[in-house]
């Protein structure tokens, strides 16, 4: 976490959980996640402030804040809490739905624990990619300034910002290929199509 002289502001994102990721989206509508992050790579969840909670994880700290109604109704701007900060939907009691967060990320954090040997598809250590990954490398993609770091695994396709973020298991999204197809479009480049998304 950085100083709390510094200023950050909040984005609003809609967050998803499950037995094995923490996604967050632009919105409840989207299809493809801004970052995923693997339950087995978090370490600890905690209160930090009245609506805030943190998400530790091997290497970074995510720190979500639950809004209120008179949050809504002020203009947004700079908070003070380091780390990376995003937004949970809006709550008339947002300590209450904080603490639900918490204690919800507490219990599939310990069950994940309870299963160590289990693995999950989005790995965290390169060791554990030599025995899932079918390929993976650089690849440039439309809306990406850089090149990703891209992982097929299984039926699963996962996009990484980088080999660092990669080793570490802590991705932008992945890609059911269970409904999408490959199609060449050009001499070095190709189409993954779904009924959401074309990525190319």
């Amino acid at each position: 976490v950085a100083p709390s002289c510094r200023s950050y502001i909040y984005q609003k994102r809609w967050v998803k959980l499950d037995a094995d990721y923490l996604r967050y989206f632009d919105s409840e509508k989207d299809a493809y996640s801004k970052r995923c992050i693997p339950v087995s790579c978090i370490s600890r969840v905690a209160s930090v402030g009245e609506q805030k909670f943190e998400v530790v994880t091997h290497n970074r700290n995510f720190v979500f804040r639950a809004e209120s109604d008179g949050e809504r109704r002020r203009p947004p701007g700079p908070q003070p809490l380091g780390g990376h900060h995003q937004e949970l939907p809006p709550s008339r009691v947002p300590t209450a739905e904080r603490n639900d967060w918490i204690r919800t990320l507490q219990q599939i954090v310990e069950e994940r624990k309870g299963k160590a040997t289990e693995r999950t598809s989005m790995v965290a250590t390169a060791n554990d990619a030599t025995d899932l990954v079918d390929k993976c490398g650089l690849l440039e993609l439309r809306g990406f300034k850089n090149k990703l770091f891209v992982a097929v695994v299984g039926d699963r396709v996962f996009l990484y910002k980088n080999s660092e973020d990669y080793q570490l298991g802590i991705g932008i999204t992945y890609i059911e290929m269970n409904v999408g197809n490959v199609k060449e479009v050009e001499r070095r480049g190709f189409d993954l199509t779904t009924p959401y998304r074309i990525f190319r």
